[in-house]
This record gives structure tokens, sequence and C-alpha cells, in this order.
């Protein structure tokens, strides 16, 4: 085996925990605990972002579907989850096939499936948050936080994919690969 491809196992070996979820999900039920819960995790920061670049290529309708489904979705995951309506299991469950269904439109280059997609994943990481804030009663201020902080990185994200395709050289070609690598990352 080349280094070449040693290093390349390694390196797929390494993404679960790369991409594991991060420390400090004993939430207090705060507007600052959520606000600062995305910004502190590689989960989040990489998907929100990615998710802005990629649906920079999508037609304008896409972006505003996608952007404001993402909202949607995540505060509708985190009531389902606040009652208690879905386990956790079936919201894990929920991100690994979203994260499929992700790779497919990816592949597929489809605007509305990759939109649609973007949401369940944002529903189903609610259902997760909620599911963990069920007991802790107080939970619009924390969800208020991390719906408004996500929105903000998926902007942030937005503007990375105008920069990107404006001033890089193929920058088409460099969100293309993007693509592949948040698809290995969802699905490792």
């Amino acid at each position: 085996m080349s280094m070449l491809k040693r290093f390349f196992a390694v390196v797929m070996g390494s993404l679960p925990m790369i991409a594991m979820a991060h420390p400090g999900h004993a939430h207090e039920s705060s507007f600052w605990n959520g606000f600062s819960h995305p910004f502190t995790g590689l989960d989040h920061l990489t998907m929100a972002i990615a998710f802005g670049v990629l649906l920079w290529t999508a037609t304008q309708r896409w972006k505003v579907v996608g952007f404001f489904g993402l909202a949607v979705a995540m505060i509708a995951g985190f009531v389902l989850g606040q009652q208690q309506v879905l386990p956790n299991v079936f919201a894990e469950y929920g991100i690994v096939l979203s994260l499929a269904v992700l790779a497919t439109a990816l592949l597929m280059k489809s605007n509305g499936i990759f939109a649609v997609a973007t949401m369940l994943l944002a529903s189903f990481h609610g259902v997760a948050h909620g599911n963990e804030l069920g007991q802790s009663g107080h939970m619009l201020p924390l969800m208020l936080g991390m719906v408004s902080a996500m929105s903000i990185i998926y902007l942030t994200g937005l503007g990375l994919g105008a920069l990107t395709e404006k001033y890089l050289p193929h920058g088409r070609k460099i969100i293309a690969a993007l693509a592949a690598i948040l698809a290995v990352i969802g699905l490792a």
C-alpha cells in the first residue's frame, strides 16, 4: 500500500472523530447558550458553511427557500423533540438518511432535492436538541439563539460561495469539490 493510500485511509478513518458532535449539550435555557453552541463545534460550522456555499450555486428561488426552510425546519424539529414525539435514535438515523439524500442531490445537481435534504437535516438536528432539552423547560430563548447563529453561519457560507465563484479561478469546480468532500464527511 502506497504512502498516499495509507494517509488517505488514516484521514478517512479519522473523519467520524472530527465530525463528532462537540461538548456543550448540557444547555442552560438562555439565548446566549443557544447562540454560542453552533460556533463551538466543527460539526455545525462545517455543515452550515458548506450548505451556504453549495446553495450559492442554486437559483435565487432555491437560495431563499433553502435559507428560510433551514430555520423553519430546525424550529419544527426542536418542537417535535421537546415534545418527545420522535425518539433521539430516530433523529440520529434521520440525520444519516438526510445526509445520504444530500449526497445524492449533490451528485445529481438537483437544487430541489438539495434544499429538501438540507431542511430534513435541520429538522432532525432540531429533534436531537429538542430531545436533549425536553425536560429543561424554557427552551424558546435557547432555540432562537441556535437558529439565529445557524442562520448567520449559513449566510456566511452563501457569501463564501459568491466570493469563491467570482474571485477564484475555476470557482464552480472548487464548489463541486466541496460538495464531494461534504458528502464524504457527512456519510463518514
